[in-house]
C-alpha cells in the first residue's frame, strides 16, 4: 500500500516530506484529553516515522489510540506563500528490530550530526497515513491579499481510497453498500476476530473499546460519516478493537474482498464518493416513510 501511494502522490509533496524536519503530532488519552508534541521525523514515501520517550505522554496515549493526526509547515512572511501538510495516522510502535536499524539509519542520513548510542532509551513509531493534504497560499490569485481570515487552498493529496473512472464510480460503490442496523450495546466487531467488513457510520454513534489483559477501556467515539476497519483489512490482521453501539446506529457496511478491490483501483474520497453515500441515505430515508 505504502508503494503505491508514493506512485500516486504528486512529487513536491514527497520532497516537502523530505524536506522538513519536524512535525507537529497530536495524540488524546482514552478520556479524550489532547496532546500535542514537536517531533523530528522521517520519511520513507508517505510513511514517516518518528522517537519519543516510552514513558512519556506521547507514547501512553499511542498506546490507548493509535489514531493521530499531525501537522508539517513553515511559516513565511507573506502568508500566501507559506505551505504545509496536514495528515491522519495510525501510529504503531517498532518492535521489528530488522526496521528498527532502518529508521535509525534513515535518521542518520537525513541528521548527520545525529549519534544513535542513545537508541536503547527511546521508542520509534511508524505513521501510517490514511489521508494527507497539502496547505498553500493563493499566492497570484485574485483577492488574496495577506489578512487575517485569508484563505488557504486545501489538496487532498493521499487517501486510503483513490478516484475510479466516474462512469463506474456510483454503480460500484452502490453495489457494494449493505445497510446494518444496531442497538445500543449491539457489539458491531469484536477484537480479535477476522477483518471482514468495512464500516461507514450513517447514523447514531459507536464506541471503539481495546482490551487488554481482561482490562476494557475505550479509546474512541465514532459518529456520523467516520468510517472504521479499513486498517485491518489493509494489513490482512484480525481486528485490533471491538467496536459497540452506543445509540440507535445505522451504517453502511462493505465487504472484505469488495474493499480491497477498490482500494486495489485507488478509490477516492471524493465528492463523487460522498455524493454516493448521500445518495443511498436518500433511498433509507425514502424507503423509511413508504
Amino acid at each position: 500500500m505504502a508503494a503505491n501511494a508514493t506512485l500516486t502522490v504528486p512529487p513536491h509533496v514527497l520532497t516537502y516530506l523530505t524536506d522538513q524536519k519536524t512535525l507537529t503530532l497530536a495524540t488524546a488519552s482514552t478520556t479524550g484529553v489532547p496532546h500535542a508534541a514537536t517531533l523530528t521525523y522521517v520519511s520513507d514515501g508517505v510513511i514517516l516515522y518518528v522517537w519519543t520517550r516510552p514513558d512519556g505522554t506521547t507514547a501512553r496515549h499511542i498506546e490507548q489510540n493509535p489514531l493521530v493526526s499531525f501537522a508539517i509547515d513553515q511559516y513565511a512572511a507573506d502568508w500566501r506563500q507559506t505551505q504545509g501538510i496536514q495528515g491522519a495516522a495510525e501510529a504503531r510502535v517498532l518492535l521489528n528490530p530488522e526496521e528498527i536499524r532502518r529508521v535509525v539509519g534513515l535518521f542518520e542520513r537525513k541528521f548527520p550530526s545525529v549519534s544513535a548510542a542513545g537508541e536503547s532509551n527511546i521508542s520509534f513509531f511508524r505513521l501510517t497515513p490514511t489521508e494527507l493534504t497539502f496547505i498553500e497560499g493563493a499566492s497570484g490569485r485574485e483577492g488574496s491579499d495577506q489578512a487575517l481570515g485569508f484563505d488557504y487552498h486545501r489538496d487532498l493529496v493521499y487517501s486510503v481510497f483513490r478516484d475510479l473512472p466516474p462512469t463506474d464510480l456510483s454503480a460500484t460503490i452502490g453495489a457494494s453498500l449493505q445497510v446494518v442496523h444496531a442497538e445500543p450495546g449491539t457489539v458491531i466487531v469484536r477484537q480479535g476476530a477476522p477483518a471482514d467488513k468495512f464500516f461507514i457510520v450513517v447514523d447514531g454513534e459507536v464506541e471503539v473499546i481495546r482490551e487488554d489483559g481482561g482490562e476494557r477501556r475505550t479509546v474512541a467515539h465514532l459518529g456520523r460519516g467516520q468510517f472504521f476497519g479499513e486498517m485491518a483489512i489493509l494489513r490482512d490482521m484480525p481486528r485490533t478493537a471491538t467496536v459497540q453501539a452506543t445509540a440507535a446506529t445505522t451504517l453502511f457496511a462493505m465487504e472484505r474482498d469488495a474493499f480491497r478491490s477498490l482500494v486495489a483501483q485507488s478509490l477516492g474520497t471524493t465528492q463523487d464518493f460522498d455524493r454516493t453515500i448521500q445518495q443511498r441515505l436518500s433511498e433509507i430515508a425514502a424507503a423509511g416513510s413508504s
